[in-house]
Protein backbone atom coordinates (compact mmCIF):
# COMPACT_ATOMS: atom_id res chain seq x y z
CA UNK A 1 0.00 0.00 0.00
CA UNK A 2 2.96 2.45 1.34
CA UNK A 3 4.34 1.29 -2.25
CA UNK A 4 1.21 2.67 -4.26
CA UNK A 5 0.83 5.52 -2.35
CA UNK A 6 4.95 6.50 -3.16
CA UNK A 7 3.88 5.85 -6.97
CA UNK A 8 1.23 8.12 -6.92
CA UNK A 9 3.36 10.84 -5.80
CA UNK A 10 6.08 9.96 -7.84
CA UNK A 11 3.88 10.09 -10.81
CA UNK A 12 2.89 13.88 -9.44
CA UNK A 13 5.93 15.33 -9.36
CA UNK A 14 7.24 14.02 -12.29
CA UNK A 15 4.58 15.79 -14.06
CA UNK A 16 5.08 18.85 -12.34
CA UNK A 17 8.63 18.44 -13.61
CA UNK A 18 7.91 17.73 -17.13
CA UNK A 19 5.28 20.29 -17.57
CA UNK A 20 7.61 23.01 -15.84
CA UNK A 21 10.56 22.12 -17.99
CA UNK A 22 8.03 21.89 -21.18
CA UNK A 23 6.81 25.50 -20.54
CA UNK A 24 10.39 26.43 -20.36
CA UNK A 25 11.51 25.28 -23.92
CA UNK A 26 8.59 26.39 -25.58
CA UNK A 27 9.15 29.80 -23.75
CA UNK A 28 12.90 29.70 -25.36
CA UNK A 29 11.35 28.75 -28.66
CA UNK A 30 8.79 31.49 -28.47
CA UNK A 31 11.47 33.84 -27.92
CA UNK A 32 13.78 32.97 -30.16
CA UNK A 33 11.05 32.96 -33.00
CA UNK A 34 9.99 36.48 -32.33
CA UNK A 35 14.08 37.92 -32.27
CA UNK A 36 14.19 36.27 -36.00
CA UNK A 37 10.68 37.70 -36.96
CA UNK A 38 12.14 40.78 -35.67
CA UNK A 39 15.49 40.16 -37.61
CA UNK A 40 13.52 39.36 -40.83
CA UNK A 41 11.46 42.35 -40.88
CA UNK A 42 14.04 45.00 -39.61
CA UNK A 43 16.45 43.50 -42.78
CA UNK A 44 13.08 43.79 -45.26
CA UNK A 45 13.43 47.76 -44.45
CA UNK A 46 17.12 47.80 -45.56
CA UNK A 47 16.42 46.63 -48.73
CA UNK A 48 16.58 48.59 -52.08
CA UNK A 49 14.73 47.82 -55.08
CA UNK A 50 16.85 48.46 -58.61
CA UNK A 51 15.00 50.41 -61.07
CA UNK A 52 15.95 50.38 -64.40
CA UNK A 53 16.41 53.71 -66.47
CA UNK A 54 13.37 55.29 -67.73
CA UNK A 55 12.70 54.56 -71.50
CA UNK A 56 11.47 57.59 -74.21
CA UNK A 57 8.16 57.56 -72.82
CA UNK A 58 8.79 57.68 -69.20
CA UNK A 59 11.95 60.00 -69.76
CA UNK A 60 9.22 62.44 -71.52
CA UNK A 61 7.46 62.66 -68.51
CA UNK A 62 10.42 63.69 -66.47
CA UNK A 63 11.60 66.45 -68.58
CA UNK A 64 8.45 68.10 -68.50
CA UNK A 65 8.72 71.29 -66.30
CA UNK A 66 5.25 70.71 -64.38
CA UNK A 67 3.64 68.97 -61.76
CA UNK A 68 1.80 67.07 -64.21
CA UNK A 69 3.16 65.44 -67.22
CA UNK A 70 1.23 63.98 -70.11
CA UNK A 71 2.51 61.62 -72.89
CA UNK A 72 2.58 64.06 -75.82
CA UNK A 73 0.60 61.43 -77.96
CA UNK A 74 -2.10 62.21 -75.60
CA UNK A 75 -1.60 65.77 -75.26
CA UNK A 76 -4.21 66.60 -77.39
CA UNK A 77 -7.28 64.38 -75.45
CA UNK A 78 -6.58 67.12 -72.63
CA UNK A 79 -8.06 69.93 -72.54
CA UNK A 80 -6.80 73.64 -71.79
CA UNK A 81 -8.86 74.90 -69.17
CA UNK A 82 -8.63 71.68 -67.47
CA UNK A 83 -5.13 71.40 -67.65
CA UNK A 84 -4.47 74.19 -66.30
CA UNK A 85 -7.05 73.80 -62.91
CA UNK A 86 -5.28 70.50 -62.57
CA UNK A 87 -1.62 72.29 -62.74
CA UNK A 88 -3.24 75.06 -60.33
CA UNK A 89 -4.16 72.14 -57.74
CA UNK A 90 -1.16 70.55 -57.60
CA UNK A 91 1.18 73.67 -57.15
CA UNK A 92 -1.06 74.19 -54.01
CA UNK A 93 -0.83 70.98 -52.89
CA UNK A 94 1.23 71.39 -48.77
CA UNK A 95 2.70 67.68 -49.67
CA UNK A 96 4.13 67.45 -53.18
CA UNK A 97 1.88 65.77 -55.18
CA UNK A 98 2.56 64.79 -58.92
CA UNK A 99 0.55 63.32 -61.64
CA UNK A 100 1.38 61.75 -65.00
CA UNK A 101 -0.97 60.59 -68.20
CA UNK A 102 0.30 58.11 -70.07
CA UNK A 103 -0.86 55.39 -72.84
CA UNK A 104 -1.64 52.31 -71.17
CA UNK A 105 1.05 49.25 -72.29
CA UNK A 106 -1.22 47.29 -74.04
CA UNK A 107 2.08 45.38 -75.34
CA UNK A 108 5.48 44.80 -74.56
CA UNK A 109 5.94 47.68 -78.01
CA UNK A 110 5.51 50.12 -75.59
CA UNK A 111 8.92 49.30 -74.00
CA UNK A 112 7.29 49.66 -69.89
CA UNK A 113 5.13 48.31 -67.74
CA UNK A 114 2.32 49.69 -65.75
CA UNK A 115 4.14 49.46 -62.16
CA UNK A 116 8.00 49.51 -64.35
CA UNK A 117 6.84 53.09 -65.76
CA UNK A 118 5.39 54.44 -62.17
CA UNK A 119 8.32 53.71 -60.50
CA UNK A 120 10.61 54.65 -63.31
CA UNK A 121 8.72 57.80 -63.34
CA UNK A 122 9.14 58.62 -59.57
CA UNK A 123 12.88 57.39 -59.09
CA UNK A 124 13.82 59.78 -61.73
CA UNK A 125 12.13 62.64 -60.59
CA UNK A 126 13.08 62.28 -57.05
CA UNK A 127 11.37 64.71 -55.17
CA UNK A 128 9.50 63.34 -51.60
CA UNK A 129 5.95 62.92 -52.43
CA UNK A 130 2.82 61.19 -53.99
CA UNK A 131 2.94 60.13 -57.41
CA UNK A 132 -0.17 58.48 -59.69
CA UNK A 133 0.22 57.61 -62.99
CA UNK A 134 -3.62 58.13 -64.64
CA UNK A 135 -3.41 55.46 -67.74
CA UNK A 136 -5.75 56.92 -70.41
CA UNK A 137 -7.64 53.32 -69.75
CA UNK A 138 -8.95 55.28 -66.71
CA UNK A 139 -7.08 53.03 -63.90
CA UNK A 140 -4.35 54.53 -61.59
CA UNK A 141 -1.32 53.43 -60.53
CA UNK A 142 -0.58 55.12 -57.16
CA UNK A 143 2.78 55.59 -55.28
CA UNK A 144 4.97 58.16 -53.20
CA UNK A 145 8.60 58.65 -52.92
CA UNK A 146 10.05 58.83 -48.84
CA UNK A 147 6.42 58.73 -48.02
CA UNK A 148 3.73 55.94 -46.56
CA UNK A 149 1.96 55.83 -50.08
CA UNK A 150 -1.97 57.07 -50.42
CA UNK A 151 -4.59 55.13 -52.48
CA UNK A 152 -6.91 57.13 -55.21
CA UNK A 153 -10.68 56.74 -54.38
CA UNK A 154 -11.85 59.41 -57.18
CA UNK A 155 -13.62 58.00 -60.30
CA UNK A 156 -10.71 58.72 -62.70
CA UNK A 157 -12.97 57.14 -65.86
CA UNK A 158 -14.60 59.20 -68.47
CA UNK A 159 -13.05 62.43 -70.35
CA UNK A 160 -9.32 62.52 -68.86
CA UNK A 161 -9.53 66.09 -68.20
CA UNK A 162 -12.59 65.98 -65.55
CA UNK A 163 -10.78 62.91 -64.50
CA UNK A 164 -7.13 64.82 -63.55
CA UNK A 165 -9.32 67.69 -61.95
CA UNK A 166 -10.54 65.06 -59.49
CA UNK A 167 -7.68 63.40 -58.79
CA UNK A 168 -5.70 66.64 -58.39
CA UNK A 169 -7.95 67.62 -55.99
CA UNK A 170 -8.03 64.38 -54.14
CA UNK A 171 -4.09 64.55 -54.05
CA UNK A 172 -4.10 67.97 -52.78
CA UNK A 173 -5.82 67.01 -49.53
CA UNK A 174 -3.15 63.95 -49.15
CA UNK A 175 -1.14 64.56 -45.77
CA UNK A 176 2.90 63.63 -45.42
CA UNK A 177 2.99 60.64 -43.56
CA UNK A 178 6.63 59.52 -42.86
CA UNK A 179 8.15 56.01 -44.38
CA UNK A 180 8.67 53.47 -41.09
CA UNK A 181 12.26 53.23 -40.81
CA UNK A 182 12.09 50.00 -38.30
CA UNK A 183 9.68 47.58 -37.42
CA UNK A 184 7.12 47.48 -34.73
CA UNK A 185 8.54 46.26 -31.38
CA UNK A 186 7.30 42.50 -30.63
CA UNK A 187 4.22 42.78 -28.47
CA UNK A 188 5.29 42.40 -24.91
CA UNK A 189 2.13 42.25 -23.07
CA UNK A 190 2.02 39.82 -20.27
CA UNK A 191 -1.19 38.74 -18.70
CA UNK A 192 0.54 37.41 -16.11
CA UNK A 193 2.51 40.38 -14.67
CA UNK A 194 5.48 38.55 -15.24
CA UNK A 195 7.50 35.28 -14.57
CA UNK A 196 6.23 35.34 -11.11
CA UNK A 197 2.66 35.87 -11.73
CA UNK A 198 3.01 33.19 -14.65
CA UNK A 199 4.24 30.58 -11.62
CA UNK A 200 1.80 31.41 -9.26
CA UNK A 201 -0.95 31.38 -12.62
CA UNK A 202 0.01 27.74 -13.16
CA UNK A 203 0.05 27.01 -9.59
CA UNK A 204 -3.38 27.78 -9.42
CA UNK A 205 -4.46 26.27 -12.61
CA UNK A 206 -2.88 23.27 -11.16
CA UNK A 207 -4.14 23.30 -7.55
CA UNK A 208 -7.77 23.94 -9.01
CA UNK A 209 -7.70 22.22 -12.23
CA UNK A 210 -4.74 19.15 -12.25
CA UNK A 211 -5.05 18.28 -8.63
CA UNK A 212 -9.08 17.71 -8.37
CA UNK A 213 -8.55 15.35 -11.54
CA UNK A 214 -5.51 13.53 -10.02
CA UNK A 215 -7.05 12.78 -6.54
CA UNK A 216 -10.93 11.93 -8.53
CA UNK A 217 -8.60 9.66 -10.52
CA UNK A 218 -7.12 7.94 -7.87
CA UNK A 219 -10.63 7.65 -6.04
CA UNK A 220 -11.59 5.98 -9.25
CA UNK A 221 -8.89 3.64 -9.38
CA UNK A 222 -8.87 2.78 -5.60
CA UNK A 223 -12.74 2.17 -5.89
CA UNK A 224 -12.23 -0.47 -8.83
CA UNK A 225 -9.71 -2.13 -6.73
CA UNK A 226 -11.67 -2.66 -3.82
CA UNK A 227 -14.50 -3.98 -5.96
CA UNK A 228 -12.08 -6.18 -7.96
CA UNK A 229 -10.56 -7.54 -4.77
Amino acid sequence: MAVRSAGWVIGAVTGVVVGTLLALVTQDWQESREAADVARRAAAFEHRDVVPEPGDAVRALVEQDSRLAIDPLLADRVPVADRRRAEALLDGSPVPARIAYLTYPETQDEGYTSSGAAAQWRTAVGEEGHYVVLWDSGHTESGAFGLEEHYVESRTEGQPGPALVRLAEEMAEWEAEPLPTRPEPVHDYDSWGGIGGGLAAGALMGLFGVVPVFLLLRWFVGTRRREVS
